[in-house]
Parts: C-alpha cells; sequence; structure tokens
C-alpha cells in the first residue's frame, strides 16, 4: 500500500515539476517523495504542500547553480553532468540513504511497468475508437434525418406563429381602440365631474359668505342684548342691596323682639315648674301622712326604716325578683357561652386559615428555593462543563502541536541502513547500483 501510494506521489510531483527528459528534476522528485513517505507517510494537505515546496526550493537551488558554471564547462562535461545526480545525498550532512535508491528503483520499474500497460491500453483504445467511429457515424445519419424532420416541423410552426402573431396584433389594435374609446368617456364625465363639483364650490363659498354674515349680526345682536342685559342685571342687584338692607333690619328687630319673648317665657316657664313642684311635694306629704295613719306598729321608729307593705308581700316579690334574677343570669350564662363558643369557632376558623395560608407560603417559598436551587445548579453544571470541554479542547490542542513537533522534528533526521539491513538488501541494493550504473 505505501509503495502504490509512494509511485502516485512521485508520478503526480513529476507532473509538477519535472518535464520530458529533465533527469534532474526527475531525480529530485523521486529523492524527496520516497524520503517524505519513509520518513512521514502522512497525506496531509499541509504535508503535501511542504513536500511540494521543499521540492521547489531544491530544483530553484540546483537550477541556479548549473545556471552559474560557465558554458565550455557544461559542454565538455557534459556526460559527468549526470553523475551527481547518481551519487546526489539526500542529506546535506552526507548520510548515504539506501532506502531513497532502492524506492527510486521501485519507482523506475513502476514507471516502465505502467508505460507498458499504457501502450496495451493504447492500442485497445485505438480499436476501441474505430468501433465507436462507426457507431458514430451512423447515429450522425440518424441525426441528421431527424435534424431535418425537426427543421420543416419548425418551420411549419414559424409560419403558424406567425399567423398566431398576426391575429394578436388585430385583437390588440381593437382592444386599444375600444380601450381609447372608453377613456374618451371616461375623460368626458372627469370634465363633467369637475365642472359640476367647481360649481358645488363656488355655491359653497357663496353659502359660506352669507353664513358669515348672518353670523356676524347674530354677534353683533348679541353683544347689544349682552350690555342690555348687564345693566339690567346691575339695576336689579342695586335694588336687591336695598331690599338685603331693609330685610336685614327687620330681622335685627325681630331677633331683639324674639329675645324678649324668650325671656319672658322663661320666666313663666320657672314659674309654673315652681308651682309644680310645690304640689308634688305637697301630693307626697299627703301620701306619707296618709300611710302614717294607715300604719300600725312601733311609731317609735324612724319613716325610714318602716315598711308600709306586709311581710309576706316583700318576700313573695323579692322571691320573684330573685327568680327573675336567676333566670337573667342563666341567660346571660348562656348568651356569654353561647358567644364564647361562637368566638371560640370564628377564632379557630381564623387560626386555621391563618395556618393554611402560612403553609401555602411556606410551600410556595420552598419551591421558589427548590426551583432556585435547580437552576443554580444547572448553571453551575452547565459552566463546570463548558470550563472541562474548554479545558479537553486546550489539552488536544496542545497534544496535536506537540504531535506536529515530534513529526516536523522527526522529518529533519535521516535514519540510514544498518549493517544487518544492508546485508538482507544486499542483493537488491546490487541489482539498483548496476542498473543505475547501465
Amino acid at each position: 500500500m505505501k509503495e502504490a501510494l509512494t509511485d502516485t506521489l512521485v508520478r503526480k510531483m513529476r507532473a509538477s515539476f519535472a518535464g520530458e527528459g529533465d533527469t534532474l528534476a526527475q531525480d529530485i522528485v523521486g529523492e524527496e517523495v520516497v524520503a517524505f513517505m519513509t520518513h512521514n507517510g502522512s497525506t496531509r494537505e499541509s504535508e503535501i504542500k511542504a513536500l511540494e515546496a521543499r521540492i521547489a526550493a531544491r530544483l530553484e537551488a540546483e537550477r541556479a547553480d548549473a545556471s552559474r558554471q560557465p558554458i565550455g564547462a557544461q559542454t565538455k562535461s557534459a556526460p559527468s553532468a549526470a553523475a551527481p545526480s547518481a551519487n546526489r545525498r539526500f542529506d546535506p550532512n552526507g548520510v548515504k540513504d539506501e532506502w531513497a535508491e532502492i524506492s527510486k528503483w521501485h519507482s523506475r520499474e513502476g514507471e516502465r511497468l505502467a508505460a507498458e500497460a499504457l501502450a496495451k491500453k493504447r492500442a485497445g483504445q485505438k480499436a476501441m475508437a474505430a468501433a465507436l467511429a462507426a457507431q458514430t457515424k451512423v447515429k450522425e445519419d440518424a441525426k441528421k434525418a431527424e435534424l431535418e424532420a425537426k427543421r420543416a416541423y419548425k418551420a411549419e410552426e414559424e409560419r403558424l406563429l406567425e399567423r398566431w402573431k398576426q391575429e394578436e396584433l388585430l385583437k390588440m389594435e381593437r382592444a386599444a381602440a375600444a380601450t381609447e374609446k372608453l377613456k374618451e368617456e371616461r375623460r368626458a364625465q372627469m370634465r363633467d365631474k369637475t365642472a359640476r363639483l367647481e360649481a358645488q364650490i363656488e355655491a359653497k363659498k357663496a353659502e359660506d359668505a352669507a353664513l358669515r354674515r348672518a353670523l356676524a349680526a347674530q354677534y353683533r345682536a348679541k353683544v347689544v342684548a349682552d350690555a342690555e342685559a348687564k345693566a339690567r342685571v346691575a339695576a336689579e342687584t342695586a335694588t336687591l342691596k336695598a331690599s338685603n338692607e331693609e330685610t336685614l333690619r327687620i330681622r335685627e328687630e325681630q331677633s331683639k323682639k324674639e329675645a324678649e319673648d324668650d325671656l319672658m317665657y322663661q320666666r313663666l316657664y320657672a314659674e309654673k315648674l315652681a308651682k309644680q313642684e310645690a304640689e308634688y311635694l305637697a301630693n307626697i306629704q299627703a301620701v306619707k301622712d296618709k300611710q302614717n295613719k294607715l300604719f300600725v306598729g312601733d311609731a317609735s321608729k324612724p319613716i325610714s326604716e318602716r315598711r308600709y307593705y306586709a311581710e309576706e308581700m316583700i318576700a313573695r316579690n323579692a322571691a320573684i325578683a330573685d327568680a327573675r334574677a336567676a333566670a337573667r343570669e342563666r341567660e346571660d350564662a348562656e348568651r356569654a357561652l353561647l358567644l364564647a363558643r361562637s368566638t371560640k369557632l370564628e377564632l379557630a376558623e381564623q387560626i386555621r386559615a391563618k395556618q393554611e395560608r402560612l403553609d401555602r407560603e411556606r410551600a410556595e417559598a420552598r419551591r421558589r428555593h427548590e426551583r432556585f436551587s435547580r437552576v443554580v445548579d444547572t448553571l453551575d453544571l452547565v459552566e463546570k462543563t463548558s470550563v472541562a470541554e474548554a479545558r479537553a479542547a486546550r489539552v488536544a490542542h496542545l497534544a496535536e502541536l506537540e504531535a506536529q513537533m515530534r513529526d516536523n522534528q522527526t522529518r529533519k533526521t535521516v535514519f540510514p541502513m544498518t549493517e544487518t539491513e544492508r546485508a538482507l538488501n544486499s542483493g537488491l541494493l546490487a541489482r539498483v547500483r548496476g542498473e543505475a550504473a547501465t
């Protein structure tokens, strides 16, 4: 596989840099390609471009050296000009590359075999070309007949197309005449419309002028009416002020009279209240005197300690009063108990609602915190992942650069054959050098 790639690359480079009979360029191309495939073997585009650059540089240097030699030296030593190419060193350090010589021999063998295969291929191509020429003649005759038929069909089609064009032109002229007639009618309509519009505008202007005159007359009448109204209002205001002053004086006199009447009424009412109080006290005293006459008991006791009711009636009234008080206390207790229960239920409902609200708020806060934590974790993970990917990319790039540096360093070194390899390949080397000598 490597030999096939080497052979393909040699042919490609020779086609690019070496012409027919240019043995110097062919040798340089062979040496560079063999060394490239031996020590590198990469088919990347950058490496191929570097190989082309090295070949071009060596060719330029060799041709520059050849151009600097005298003309006589070039003609006299023509036989010895090929000797340096046969004994050329691959490495300027003085290391002879036997691998390059073997690869160059393989390349030349491949070229010879390729030339033989090319000769056979060309003979087959000539026979095939003759057969193809016969087939081509038959096809060309068929094409000519088909072309004549197409030409006749095209002429008929062109005749029909020309007649259709004439008919279409006639139709277009008729349509243009009808369109022009419609346009003329439309222009007449527009002129009539414009005239009517101008008449309407003039009538509108006359109406506006009449309206402005009427409005001016109305405004003047309104100004006169406003002046008369203002004068009338001023007169009515003066009359109203005089009437108000008279009314104020009458009200002051009436207020004084009402104040005097109030004092008189208060005095009469006080006398009446004193009379009623005296009658009330007299009635009370008469009742007390009457009760004192009816009382049977110790008359030596003060009047404040005397009782005017029987003991049974007092006890019965006290029992009734105690029962009513007890009933009121029970009702008050029941009412207080019901109120306490309702209050307790309301407080419990409020506490429950407040607790539910607090639970909802805590749950919402917890969900919000969890959501925020997830977002933070996601951002942290994305950041860590991006950092790790960037670090991995930098490490991979650094490894690639180191590999390229090692490749470049390896390409700068030529590894000659060892004694063992030279002994193993002695027969092949002898064949190569023998063919080179011949």
